[in-house]
């Protein structure tokens, strides 16, 4: 039996120097396309090594306090002072200082392995750093139908890197109570964009009541827990929820809006 002739084709792009790559917009088919990198980030806490992560180089001061913040690591930005950002040979060192209120809290967040760009939870050190039973809760968003859906159309005018780089990074934005978008953060790891975000947030002292925070991802457990985390009560993501995202954001009090398919979104929470 002869097999179906596919509309699909491959470019053969061997020959191309990625270092030199660059996107055209003269309608060529086979223009190569800028590649997103994925760097190795060492967070250091007080002079000792927390975790490795791979992320987008950029904004990654955000990164750090978005990350400590939503970790549970810190209650708010006042206890983490950022020291330096190096670029070393290896990839990027960031540097932070606790307040010795919260230091010891390090221990209970150990990361032992590196941190991949599509796992939240890659080199937790054991299953009790995970437990279900310990998400905290918020005041849940009154999120309008309009107002959502608004910033949702909104949002690709925003992702000024993802065009740029052919539409392969994570996008999340924080979206204040008239619907308007605040900042937005990328990342070629979804919860490393949120963390970079909600850094921002916190580092700029936005207001966050009322407002929600919008992901191009899908809703995964460390999704909703480190939105609860930082205190955020409304969650937006631009594909499908978990089961387990779903019985957290319920157990928050998180309003919780996902889409379920093409142009159909669903208010799971």
């Amino acid at each position: 039996m002869k097999p179906k002739s596919s509309d699909n084709y491959i470019v053969d792009g061997r020959d191309l120097d990625m270092a030199r790559a660059v996107s055209r917009d003269d309608g060529n088919d086979d223009a190569p396309m800028i590649l997103q990198p994925e760097i190795p980030a060492a967070l250091t806490f007080n002079g000792q090594s927390h975790a490795v992560m791979m992320v987008s180089p950029h904004d990654l001061e955000d990164f750090m306090v978005g990350f400590a913040l939503s970790e549970g690591i810190a209650d708010n930005v006042s206890q983490i002072t950022l020291r330096d950002v190096r670029k070393t040979l290896q990839g990027y060192v960031i540097e932070a200082d606790l307040h010795e209120d919260v230091f010891d809290r390090l221990e209970d967040r150990q990361r032992t392995l590196e941190g991949r760009s599509g796992c939240g939870l890659c080199g937790v050190q054991s299953l009790d750093a995970v437990s279900m039973d310990k998400i905290g809760t918020v005041t849940p968003g009154n999120m309008a139908q309009d107002i959502v859906l608004r910033a949702i159309d909104a949002l690709p005018d925003h992702q000024t890197r993802n065009r740029q780089g052919g539409g392969l990074l994570h996008a999340s934005a924080f979206v204040d109570v008239s619907g308007n978008i605040q900042l937005v953060r990328e990342d070629i790891g979804r919860h490393n964009a949120l963390d970079k975000v909600l850094g921002a947030v916190a580092r700029q002292g936005i207001d966050t009541a009322g407002g929600f925070i919008l992901m191009t991802s899908r809703c995964s457990y460390e999704i909703v827990t480190k939105t609860v985390q930082c205190g955020v009560g409304g969650l937006v993501t631009l594909s499908g929820p978990t089961l387990t995202a779903v019985n957290l954001a319920r157990q928050a009090g998180l309003t919780m809006i996902c889409r379920e398919r093409r142009g159909l979104f669903r208010r799971f929470a």
